[in-house]
């Protein structure tokens, strides 16, 4: 969660704080406006993992490490028929070839009141090291703790290491989640604890961009897997959206809504794709997008487009770029307002939401419904705006 310097957040024993330069954006007509003016946010709650950037060609000079930093607030359910609290996680995700030494940091009394992120104004001193150019990992500095036994020297040992000796094995691909936080701990509780019935059930993790999840939210995940055989497994995914909100094409939204009730009832946004799992190599493992595919003639698109239907009318096979926690949960990336996603992250700056799908505090339900029986359940329009669906847990 991002918050002001001046608060003070009680946190557990393995988060740190996050801080990192952003041009600061503005939403007009329902698009993100990206202006000249930047600032530090600080982020609380934070857990930091790493993992090996993809080999991609557009990029020029390729870094070293991609660290994925997460952050989790709590929240009450909004939908009256499901009375559970649960956990927003975000996730952000960026390459670095660089990294400075630890140094401690005493807040300027002069400086209180000018009004610049930049200039460290406490309300104490921290440990704090650098990341490439715009981004820092810090922790209050405590009396009678020695550097070598805070969290920050921790992280910035298992960096150090990483960086001279690059990620090589096939967990290259597997995003860590290590029982840092009281989040992630029962996040790996509920992936760990699944009885011998529900082992070896493909479910995705989902990241969208969290600008998107005031209307465009993920509700619902519904899966139904067939095995062939030991070895080969595919997976139906259906999501639910809120709602589908236009940005590019805003003036059209409330258009593009009754449309929809009309040809579907239903104005939310109902979405499939299809997951085949290859567990004697793992390289045959892929994603097929029809028609939802965020790629169009090798462009990738993202937030501010909401008319892009890559893959239109055909089963192409993507390679899984990453895995969470394990090679039974590969990871999707949503990345249009139109709900076109992909096996990439096509907007890096934003945070994302990070939906692990069947955790008891998930926003997001889990099901194992088909396509067909999630279409047939939508009621006219005045029924299906009532509230959320709970499905059955699995």
């Amino acid at each position: 969660m991002a918050i002001e310097l001046g608060e003070d957040f009680q946190m557990d024993s393995e988060e740190v704080w996050f801080s990192h330069r952003e041009k600061i954006y503005e939403i007009k007509r329902n698009r993100i406006k990206w202006t000249e003016e930047k600032k530090i946010w600080n982020w609380d709650r934070c857990t930091v993992s790493l993992v090996k950037p993809p080999i991609s060609p557009e990029d020029a000079s390729p870094k070293k490490l991609r660290v994925i930093v997460r952050s989790n607030t709590n929240q009450n359910q909004t939908s009256v028929r499901v009375n559970r609290p649960m956990t927003l996680r975000f996730m952000l995700g960026f390459d670095i070839e660089r990294i400075s030494e630890i140094r401690s940091e005493k807040p300027d009394p002069q400086m209180y009141s000018h009004n610049n992120s930049e200039i460290w104004t406490g309300p104490k001193e921290r440990w704090i090291f650098q990341l490439d150019d715009d981004y820092w990992i810090w922790e209050w500095k405590e009396d009678g703790l020695l550097l070598s036994s805070s969290n920050i020297y921790k992280i910035h040992e298992e960096i150090l290491q990483h960086l001279a000796i690059p990620i090589l094995d096939s967990s290259e691909q597997i995003f860590e989640l290590k029982p840092a936080s009281v989040s992630d701990k029962m996040v790996l509780s509920h992936l760990k604890s699944q009885d011998l019935s529900a082992r070896g059930r493909i479910i995705p993790v989902i990241y969208q961009p969290a600008v998107d999840g005031l209307k465009n939210f993920v509700r619902e995940v519904h899966c139904v897997q067939e095995d062939f055989c030991d070895a080969i497994s595919e997976v139906k995914v259906t999501l639910v959206f809120n709602d589908e909100q236009l940005r590019k094409n805003a003036i059209f939204n409330n258009i593009y809504k009754f449309i929809r009730s009309i040809l579907y009832n239903r104005t939310r946004d109902v979405e499939s794709f299809k997951i085949r799992i290859d567990r004697k190599d793992r390289s045959k493992s892929c994603f097929i997008f029809r028609n939802i595919y965020s790629i169009i003639d090798g462009k990738r698109y993202g937030l501010n487009d909401d008319s892009i239907h890559g893959d239109a009318d055909c089963e192409v096979e993507h390679p899984i770029s990453y895995y969470f926690v394990d090679y039974d949960h590969p990871i999707v990336f949503i990345n249009t307002s139109n709900h076109a996603m992909a096996e990439h992250d096509a907007n890096r700056t934003l945070w994302k939401w990070e939906y692990v799908p069947g955790v008891l505090d998930s926003p997001v339900c889990l099901g194992c419904k088909s396509r067909e029986e999630i279409e047939a359940e939508f009621k006219p329009l005045e029924e299906s705006q009532c509230g959320c669906r709970e499905p059955e847990h699995h």
